[in-house]
């Protein structure tokens, strides 16, 4: 229940959010800056980011899991990918949500088990992470030089990215040179924060050890690996930054590679709200540093809802994902390991097929 409701508060603000939004720009100006947004540069900002997302970042998982000794086909790897983005999307946070789902995915289709698969998605997102973190970096450098930003920018940018420096330097330390009866990363906040209490994370302890020593080989020992991965995350973060030159360029507001990091430092910032979608947080960002570039607030919402309707895009293709895979599993349940959120569309999809027949 209180799940429910805190998922139906963030909703509603992020409603408030969008509806501030729409009240600072007119439905006229909003249509005319559409209006010169052409079919091929639609297509074009979906291929950018299509790539980014769902190509380069699979082929980088799939590194990873090759680096585990577990070789996955990559239209499986991609599938788990597509699956992982939906449920990420409309999960409060947009960058983490649905990242059980593709482990899970990727145990069910392949025999990596749960430790390796999981500990492949941690790789992941930290690696992709790290990268993310290098663009932030020079998107804020390059906002600080040009603008005078308000001091709650600075204040709040200072928190995130002294919090990011702390949690990578605590991952180092804890996973990749940690001593011999050092605890790992995970195993040492399960401890911290008490939660080695509760009879569930009890009883899985020695599968999140397991999970983590996967971790620390990769890092390691799997040099090439490492480079590659890391490579393949900083040019994931070129494409999403690309993406916004590409869509701003066809808006009739072309901007540097620069300024496009700007926009990007914001739009990042904004998928960290707690909202489902980002819905308003995103919207509302994009107002802010379009006014401030002097491109207009029209065209940052302009922006927002072709950027929002290619989410929804690669949702839908993610649905597909989804709906396929419980197909293929559809004459069996899935394991209590399965994330509830699969194991409930599981079910809701057994029911209707049955009701069919």
């Amino acid at each position: 229940m209180k799940k429910v409701f805190l998922l139906i508060s963030s909703l509603i603000l992020g409603a408030l959010l969008l509806l501030s939004v729409f009240q600072q720009v007119g439905l006229t100006e909003i249509q005319a800056a559409l209006f010169l947004f052409p079919k091929e540069g639609l297509v074009l900002t979906l291929l950018v980011n299509f790539f980014a997302v769902f190509v380069v970042g699979s082929y980088r998982w799939q590194l990873i899991l090759e680096a585990q000794k577990c070789p996955v086909h990559f239209w499986k790897v991609m599938q788990a990918k597509m699956a992982g983005f939906t449920l990420s999307y409309i999960t409060p946070s947009v960058l983490v949500g649905g990242e059980p789902v593709r482990a899970y995915m990727i145990k069910e289709d392949s025999k990596c088990g749960w430790e390796k698969s999981l500990a492949s998605v941690i790789i992941d997102q930290t690696i992709f992470f790290a990268g993310l973190f290098v663009a932030l970096i020079f998107g804020f450098i390059f906002l600080a030089e040009r603008f005078s930003l308000p001091i709650e920018i600075f204040y709040g940018s200072g928190v995130i990215f002294l919090s990011a420096t702390f949690v990578f330097y605590l991952f180092y330390k804890k996973i990749v040179n940690r001593g011999a009866n050092e605890q790992a990363f995970f195993t040492f906040l399960i401890h911290k924060i008490k939660l080695d209490r509760i009879g569930f994370v009890k009883n899985k302890l020695k599968n999140i050890d397991a999970t983590e020593r996967n971790i620390e080989r990769f890092f390691k020992e799997e040099k090439k690996y490492f480079l590659l991965v890391v490579l393949l995350a900083l040019l994931e973060a070129f494409l999403d930054v690309l993406s916004v030159a590409v869509i701003c360029f066809y808006l009739g507001q072309p901007i540097d590679f620069y300024k496009s990091l700007g926009v990007f430092f914001f739009m990042t910032i904004a998928n960290f709200f707690p909202i489902p979608g980002s819905l308003g947080s995103f919207e509302f960002a994009l107002l802010f540093i379009f006014e401030l570039l002097g491109i207009g607030k029209e065209t940052g919402l302009a922006f927002g809802i072709i950027s929002r309707f290619v989410g929804i895009f690669f949702c839908s293709i993610g649905v597909f994902a989804l709906i396929w895979f419980n197909i293929k599993n559809i004459s069996h349940g899935f394991s209590l390991e399965a994330p509830p959120i699969l194991q409930k569309i599981h079910s809701i999809f057994s029911r209707f097929l049955k009701r069919k027949k």
